[in-house]
């Protein structure tokens, strides 16, 4: 049997967020079709909680434990740029690899300070260099990494888990019933690790501006939930904002909404966020940023805002039941099932992983 390894900083249970969701997604799928998948993780090896010095991440790839395990792999899978130490070994080893880079982190505008911003961009320097074949999931970063790396990037789209969709297809009365939310409110919907700074500066414009504008409009008639780790600090015990933590299924949340919303003005790749509401067919209303590296089109997948006040706006539009976004949220679904299903994801994976993409 074929054997595909994954290189990660830490292992993928639980899921994490975005790129831990990718690699648990395509190797449920890859052993599915018969091969043999290995989640090689080295961060955990390295700290423990009585260490004084914690070793950055883009220093920790060189954990010996690691380089034992890659004589097994036929395939290598490095995933994103930040375990570049671990390259040069592995070449080393006589092994090619494949960079998987859900998002270009140096870009300048990711919020990163300048020290950590030079030390990825050099890590992805690195790595695309030593790479044999490079992956990305964005069409902007794609043509990019094209111009700086040439022919060996692929573009490949995210993956969307549309069989756990499936699970969660139930009625809103439903879902908010099994999550014990209120069934006389207008919700509206977050999604994403809020410790994540993209995600958390959403979050705290969520809950410092829009929230309470919309709370005033409507009189209190709508809800907003966050849901995801590390919520801010000033959402914390608002009367319209509800925040949920970790949770192990975001579908249930989402299946409970009116809409979601993606204030994001920040970060890199493709934000899963929306493709997840997409996909339980509720209307988003979001940010070029936001769909940033899709074929999403305004009026027609999403409803555009850019500044607070058009969120605040197109909130109230829904909610007074003035804005039909039926067809919206149809063309959502249509547009996740058509490119993102899981199955057509790993069909380009294999080839670009076989090389039969050029």
């Amino acid at each position: 049997m074929t054997n595909v390894c994954f290189v990660m900083a830490y292992t993928i249970y639980p899921r994490r967020g975005g790129l831990h969701e990718q690699v648990y997604l395509i190797s449920r799928e890859l052993m599915r079709r018969g091969y043999n998948v290995y989640i090689l993780y080295y961060r955990h090896g390295l700290l423990n909680n009585k260490q004084l010095v914690r070793i950055p991440l883009y220093f920790s790839g060189i954990h010996p434990n690691l380089y034992s395990s890659i004589d097994k792999c036929d395939y290598v899978v490095m995933e994103t740029a930040w375990p570049w130490l671990a390259t040069i070994p592995i070449r080393l080893l006589g092994k090619g690899f494949i960079l998987h880079l859900h998002a270009v982190e140096s870009l300048p505008d990711f919020g990163l300070p300048m020290h950590k911003r030079l030390m990825i961009k050099f890590a992805e320097e690195v790595a695309g260099r030593l790479a044999s074949r490079i992956i990305t999931v964005s069409l902007i970063e794609y043509s990019m990494l094209r111009a700086r790396f040439g022919g060996k990037v692929a573009y490949i789209p995210l993956a969307i888990d549309l069989e756990e969709r499936e699970k969660y297809n139930m009625s809103k009365e439903d879902a908010r019933r099994m999550l014990n939310l209120p069934g006389d409110k207008f919700i509206v919907t977050f999604i994403g690790g809020m410790g994540y700074g993209a995600n958390r500066e959403a979050a705290r414009i969520i809950a410092t501006q829009i929230a309470p504008r919309v709370h005033g409009l409507s009189n209190g008639r709508v809800l907003f939930l966050l849901v995801g780790p590390d919520p801010p600090p000033e959402s914390i015990g608002l009367s319209y904002v509800k925040v949920s933590g970790y949770v192990k299924s975001i579908a249930p949340y989402i299946a409970a909404s009116d809409a979601c919303i993606a204030p994001v003005y920040h970060g890199g790749g493709v934000k899963m966020k929306v493709l997840d509401c997409m996909s339980l067919k509720k209307v988003v209303i979001a940010t070029r940023k936001a769909v940033e590296g899709t074929l999403l089109k305004p009026w027609i997948h999403y409803i555009p805002a850019e500044k607070l006040g058009d969120f605040i706006n197109q909130i109230l539009e829904i909610f007074n039941g003035k804005l039909n976004y039926e067809q919206i949220a149809n063309n959502g679904l249509y547009y996740v099932k058509k490119y993102h299903s899981l199955s057509n994801v790993v069909n380009t994976f294999l080839r670009v992983m076989t090389n039969e993409i050029q």
